[in-house]
């Protein structure tokens, strides 16, 4: 019978699939600390992996290991080539956290456009509007956007995007020449002319070394925002600091760093016009749901033969 590995705690919907199945056992660890996740690999026919990295050690301590399935779309943090070399199979859950995170995304947004943070601190201060300043907010209706990834959650954050009445413009490198835009979205053939035409920047694309500093918050729009739900590395954190402190952006929304969780003390913290969250803009209900359910059910889905292709990562050869 084969034994399926869950790297931290999933929603209970994707344990009731191997509970329903009855042909699997499996091992959920709550917080699967290092020692104790090492432990487990050697008797794991396959590994669901949530906020947890899986190395080139980790893949040597699981003779069985024949899929890796990752919760969520993002596998930066798993050694692909040690994958690769090995033929296993790195599945993700890519249809689970689109809206959860589009709306993540639009909600840094309006908080650095309407200063909620200030508002909020200025209220409970006793100073009203006393303490937000004198700049006025920044409206987005009749502003342009570039959407920076035309992937399913960059595609559902133009939705949004539009729906407060922008215009909206896409960069994505890896998309091919003919493929099919959202009604009303154009496409930027080149990144520093659409970063230094658009009011608002939102990124969507994964860590790869084609993404590592792949936007300049300084070649910016003078009063643009910046807002980064994909991975810190796309945005160089330094030249954001400058941006921020120099007032070339208007303000600045991020859920990720470069490194997680970002030290205390770290200078992106102490700067008013930024807004941050912990790497948190899937942890909806309906997302975790549906990662839990994809997760598991991609597992199922290749020891049953019947994977789809969309849930797996092109490893650049090699495969099971």
């Amino acid at each position: 019978m084969p034994h399926l590995l869950i790297a931290r705690t999933v929603h209970e919907d994707g344990l009731q699939l191997l509970r329903e199945r009855g042909d699997w056992t499996f091992t959920c660890l709550d917080d699967a600390a290092d020692p104790e996740f090492a432990e487990h690999l050697p008797h794991a026919d396959a590994v669901v992996l949530r906020y947890r990295s899986l190395g080139r050690a980790h893949v040597e301590r699981a003779p069985r290991l024949r899929c890796v399935s990752r919760h969520g779309v993002g596998y930066d943090s798993v050694d692909t080539q040690a994958l690769r070399e090995r033929g296993i199979t790195l599945t993700i859950t890519p249809d689970a956290n689109a809206s959860a995170v589009a709306e993540h995304a639009m909600a840094l947004l309006l908080s650095v456009a309407r200063r909620i943070p200030q508002c909020h601190a200025s209220v409970a201060a006793g100073l009203w509007a006393q303490g937000i300043g004198p700049q006025p907010f920044f409206e987005l209706e009749g502003k342009r956007a570039l959407v920076v990834g035309a992937g399913r959650i960059g595609r559902a954050m133009a939705a949004r995007l539009q729906g407060f009445g922008m215009a909206v413009e896409f960069f994505d490198p890896f998309l091919p020449a003919g493929a099919t835009l959202p009604a009303g979205c154009s496409r930027a053939e080149a990144l520093e002319p659409a970063l230094a035409r658009a009011d608002v920047v939102s990124l969507h694309v994964p860590a790869t070394q084609a993404t590592r500093g792949l936007v300049d918050p300084l070649a910016c729009r003078r009063g643009a925002i910046l807002v980064n739900t994909a991975r810190g590395g796309v945005v160089d954190a330094d030249r954001l600091l400058a941006a921020l402190r120099t007032g070339h952006l208007y303000g600045a929304g991020t859920d990720v760093f470069d490194t997680e969780p970002v030290p205390a003390g770290h200078p992106l913290l102490a700067e008013p016009a930024l807004v941050a969250t912990p790497h948190a803009a899937s942890l909806s209900d309906g997302a975790l749901r549906r990662m839990a359910r994809e997760s598991v059910q991609n597992v199922l889905d290749f020891f049953d033969g019947r994977l789809r292709a969309a849930a797996v990562v092109d490893l650049g050869g090699g495969g099971a």
